[in-house]
């Protein structure tokens, strides 16, 4: 009669002498367990925040970059420009001559930012050292406190 009462597997069983999980008590508390510990798991991982991935922190870092990037071409386009239309279209000056005036307000601007310092200005430039001194000597730069053309 009390075979009546359970599934088929479990009365194979039964009839096999095997004991059901939940009938020995040693399965039994493992059993118990591991429920338990499942339902830890499920309840840590719902708590928990998730840090952001590293893609995000790179986005994150990125975006500054990218923006600098993009506020510089735009410089770049607009000093362009006016240099373009200040020299060719309302000075009407020939290309070297423009340039000429270009490199000897650059050279002055670095020179004023690095003291005079030649060395220093050179490798700002990426020049020689005897390059930078030719083109002090063909534009006429002069030292004081600050560099003065003439």
């Amino acid at each position: 009669m009390m075979l009546e009462k359970h599934s088929q597997v479990t009365k194979d069983r039964i009839s096999a002498g095997q004991k059901d999980s939940w009938s020995d008590p040693t399965k039994r508390v493992e059993q118990k367990k591991r429920i338990e510990a499942k339902k830890l798991l499920k309840v840590a991982t719902t708590d928990r925040i998730e840090s952001p991935s590293l893609l995000n922190i790179e986005n994150v870092w990125q975006a500054p970059i990218d923006e600098r990037k993009k506020s510089d071409d735009r410089c770049r386009e607009i000093l362009l420009n006016t240099f373009m239309e200040y020299f060719f279209i309302k000075q009407r000056r020939p290309l070297r001559e423009s340039l000429n005036i270009l490199e000897k307000a650059v050279l002055i601007r670095v020179l004023s930012s690095v003291n005079g310092k030649q060395k220093d200005a050179a490798k700002y430039l990426d020049l020689k050292y005897s390059t930078m001194s030719e083109k002090i000597k063909k534009y006429n730069i002069k030292f004081f406190k600050n560099p003065i053309a003439d």
